[in-house]
């Protein structure tokens, strides 16, 4: 599911097929876009290394998401790359049934792995004031 490039439209494609594992509960799918060791960040949390530790902190994610009836929409803004390296900024919205609608900013670092795919290295996100 990794894009093989990091074109604007092939990370786009990818926030909608990444958006659409979380909806189905599928948190070893979304682990498995990432690096075996990324990083990810996450406000109220700590630093969560590996994909292991990943795929159980999207499980919980959801699992958090079903219970409030949340429903999650990425944004992407920009997506710059060169060499094996590249990064995407955007933001998720998040709708809570009769509850204000949250906004986090995040920012991804990509590397192309051996196989030529790219997947996230780092995940950050912080809430947008």
């Amino acid at each position: 599911m990794s894009p093989t490039s990091l074109r604007y439209e092939d990370v786009e494609q990818f926030t909608c097929r990444f958006e659409a594992l979380f909806d189905a509960g599928d948190a070893a799918g979304m682990a498995a876009c990432y690096a075996e060791d990324a990083r990810l960040l996450a406000e109220h949390a700590d630093l969560v290394r590996g994909r292991d530790a990943i795929e159980r902190f999207w499980r919980e994610a959801i699992s958090r998401a079903r219970a409030a009836s949340a429903v999650r929409t990425i944004s992407l803004d920009e997506v710059v790359s060169s060499g094996d390296l590249g990064y995407a900024l955007g933001t998720v919205a998040v709708r809570i049934p009769s509850g204000p609608v949250l906004i986090t900013k995040y920012a991804t670092v990509w590397q192309r792995d051996p196989d030529g795919r790219w997947r996230l290295a780092v995940d950050s996100s912080s809430p947008n004031p």
